[in-house]
């Protein structure tokens, strides 16, 4: 995570699953970043679209501090995702912000009851969104 932060991006991860569970998975995984419970499934339909009607797709937007989406990872390489972000974070974000698509705004609470909204942190840092299916799969 240590390269991630230093671009002076915040990486929340986000699934349907409810926030005993992200506590859980977080503790067994032992993620440097926040897990925020879309339990009502408003964010993951916005942004990575639900498969099976409750489930996350796979997909990873970077968002640069003026609000705008500068990648969509659809084809998310877990394995590499890490370095992957790093080298999209730089690649994307270092330019003049250019017309693109504003980043819709969300509160999501993350696995300690703690809030967490986008734009509170416009102007401040790069968002990274990294959705998943749910917590506990390899999918």
């Amino acid at each position: 995570m240590s390269k991630i932060e230093a671009t002076g991006t915040v990486v929340y991860g986000i699934s349907t699953d409810d926030q005993e569970s992200h506590k859980r998975f977080r503790q067994a995984e032992r993620f440097g970043f926040t897990l925020l419970a879309d339990i009502d499934h408003i964010v993951s339909q916005q942004y990575s679209g639900l498969r099976d009607q409750s489930l996350s797709n796979r997909v990873t937007f970077v968002i640069d501090r003026a609000g705008y989406i500068r990648v969509i990872d659809k084809e998310v390489d877990v394995q590499n995702h890490g370095s992957d972000l790093v080298q999209m974070i730089k690649d994307t974000t270092q330019f003049q912000i250019k017309p693109g698509q504003p980043a819709p705004d969300f509160i999501a609470y993350d696995q300690d009851g703690k809030t967490h909204q986008i734009s509170n942190l416009k102007g401040k840092k790069n968002i990274v969104l990294a959705f998943y299916p749910m917590d506990m799969t390899p999918g």
